[in-house]
């Protein structure tokens, strides 16, 4: 990693900024460093205007939604912000550029059919391919975000019960009833695979070859290993997973409320979005309406 990035991450470790925050930057920061170096064999703080200007717009081309980009340009200001204080450059080439407008767009989805697809993918007979069942089927028949989903520890899951306790980063809990394809992956890879793959006292579900927790990087590589495997329209991202479960349920069924409490969303509003995609049909719940059961 480049020092200057290195340093920033040290720095906002000292700000007492979550480990979420800190990865999110310096992915970001370090994103665009692979890209000048790569397109223009600078250092990082060699950087100008023009550079991020262009990084933004191959990042529009690439499909990256306005959030996104608007993430990026904050990223960037504030790094530059921190090497300017530290006297490595002399002006912040970011400061001027503005975020682009939010367009509300449709949320991105799989199709049943090829989320059906998706989950016959894995070998579920070897420990990476039961483990990345489990990791597939839970993400998308709770829709969990990446962070409640690494952090998930043994006994939050009680799988006679058929119910998942999730924590957020706010540390409020849920609990998500579980459907049986997500039971039957997660009972094959406790009991088949984890045991004799974890040496040590390891508390949290998904672990890595390893045998230590696995970390948001390795959620991606999971997520493009299977994403090259298909031909998708759409990135398969935890976002993806996370949008198909709640317009699934919604088009077989479930009601907002439920949507929102199972997700762990802030407000009523913000599953809202999710009404783009479909037609209603009926009032139902989980087990009626979800259609992995």
């Amino acid at each position: 990693m480049n020092n200057n990035i290195e340093n920033y991450k040290e720095y906002l470790y000292s700000k007492k900024l979550s480990t979420n925050t800190v990865n999110s930057y310096v992915y970001d920061i370090s994103s665009f460093d692979e890209y000048i170096k790569s397109n223009f064999s600078l250092d990082i703080a060699k950087t100008k205007k023009a550079h991020i200007l262009t990084y933004l717009v191959n990042q529009q081309k690439l499909g990256k939604s306005s959030s996104t980009v608007s993430r990026t340009i904050v990223a960037l200001k504030n790094f530059f912000d921190f090497l300017k204080k530290e006297k490595e450059v002399d002006d912040n080439p970011a400061i001027s550029i503005h975020s682009p407008k939010q367009i509300k767009k449709t949320p991105a989805i799989l199709s049943e059919e090829e989320i059906n697809e998706l989950m016959e993918l894995p070998d579920k007979d070897s420990f990476k391919g039961s483990r990345d069942s489990a990791i597939l089927e839970l993400m998308y028949s709770s829709g969990i975000r990446v962070t409640e989903l690494i952090n998930i520890k043994l006994h939050d899951i009680n799988i006679n019960a058929g119910i998942i306790n999730i924590q957020n980063d706010d540390s409020k809990q849920r609990i998500v009833p579980l459907s049986n394809t997500t039971k039957k992956a997660i009972t094959n890879y406790i009991d088949c695979f984890r045991k004799s793959k974890c040496k040590n006292e390891n508390e949290f579900l998904f672990i890595n070859s390893k045998g230590e927790q696995i970390s948001r990087q390795g959620i991606w590589k999971v997520l493009k290993y299977y994403e090259n495997k298909m031909n998708l329209l759409n990135e398969l991202s935890p976002q993806i997973l996370r949008n198909s479960f709640a317009v699934h349920l919604l088009s077989h069924g479930a009601d907002l409320c439920t949507v929102q409490e199972l997700m762990g969303l802030s407000s009523l509003s913000a599953a809202q979005s999710y009404l783009q995609n479909l037609d209603f049909k009926s009032l139902e719940v989980f087990k009626k309406t979800f259609p992995r059961t």
